[in-house]
């Protein structure tokens, strides 16, 4: 996978006076300063979910891609292209320098990421889009308001933390998640070894995952994966999976619709045996 940031034709002016008056007289919209929220909470997303979000306010794909292109040229927004032999090219975007200034010092939001931080860790932000599809589609069929997900990613990409926590306000209570992308560049069946070690630990001291999010349910260990033969070929060269959490498997491969994405991975009785059973919570159906 090639990865390349967006170009400028030359250096952005980001300072705040000028985005005042860009925001003031109309030159970045109000829908601009929309989809920079978005962008804010959500920390990165694909030019296709972007597009899904805001299909109202831009029922021609074409117009939304040109207005974040030319937003990028002004700092406002950051944007990357994404390629390889077997992918098309996909683009991914963040808030830029300007933005995160107009939102932090005029609208007063906090915790916003840092542009700077987020471009020299893109590889790891990108697997965030992976829980944000999950989120954009939970709003799209109305299951959930925009305040009852909270993604809370952490900052730093090592290996004591989640790659970020979720919760979930549903019809069917509250859920927290952790979340864990599992890929090639990672090592994956370390990684994972390494994080049900790590997990097992916290739970041994604390009697459950510890969580900001106050919930009546048991926080659940989800795992996004690509396919469902990475994930049988991963669980099949565990000697086991802990029974102290509850595992749960997050499918690209089947996400065009979130209900058919989950998983349950069941070790058989031989070496290497694994059932994968469609998981669906209540609130889906």
């Amino acid at each position: 996978m090639q990865i390349k940031m967006l170009p400028w034709q030359s250096r952005p002016d980001t300072n705040l006076e000028l985005t005042v008056f860009r925001v003031e007289t109309g030159q970045i919209t109000e829908s601009d300063v929309e989809v920079a929220i978005t962008l804010a909470k959500m920390r990165v997303l694909t030019e296709n979910q972007l597009r899904r979000l805001y299909q109202h306010q831009f029922p021609k794909a074409h117009k939304l891609g040109s207005r974040l292109r030319f937003l990028q040229q002004i700092g406002w927004f950051d944007g990357w292209h994404m390629e390889s032999e077997y992918n098309a090219r996909e683009y991914v975007w963040s808030i830029g320098v300007a933005a995160r200034n107009y939102l932090g010092f005029v609208m007063g939001m906090h915790d916003l990421p840092n542009p700077i931080a987020l471009a020299q860790n893109i590889t790891h932000n990108l697997a965030v889009c992976a829980v944000n599809e999950l989120r954009v589609q939970l709003l799209l069929k109305g299951i959930i308001h925009e305040s009852d997900f909270v993604l809370y990613p952490h900052l730093a990409p090592n290996e004591e933390n989640p790659l970020a926590l979720v919760k979930m306000n549903t019809p069917a209570g509250a859920i927290v998640m952790y979340v864990e992308r599992l890929q090639q560049t990672k090592k994956p069946l370390r990684f994972m070894k390494y994080k049900m070690k790590r997990y097992g630990d916290w739970i041994a001291r604390e009697g459950t995952l510890p969580s900001p999010f106050p919930s009546d349910n048991q926080p659940i260990m989800l795992w996004s994966c690509g396919t469902e033969q990475a994930v049988i070929e991963l669980v099949g060269s565990l000697n086991y999976l802990p029974d102290d959490m509850f595992h749960l498997f997050l499918i690209d491969e089947h996400m065009s619709d979130v209900k058919e994405a989950f998983r349950v991975a069941i070790k058989g009785d031989q070496p290497g045996d694994v059932i994968l059973k469609k998981f669906v919570f209540d609130f889906l159906d």
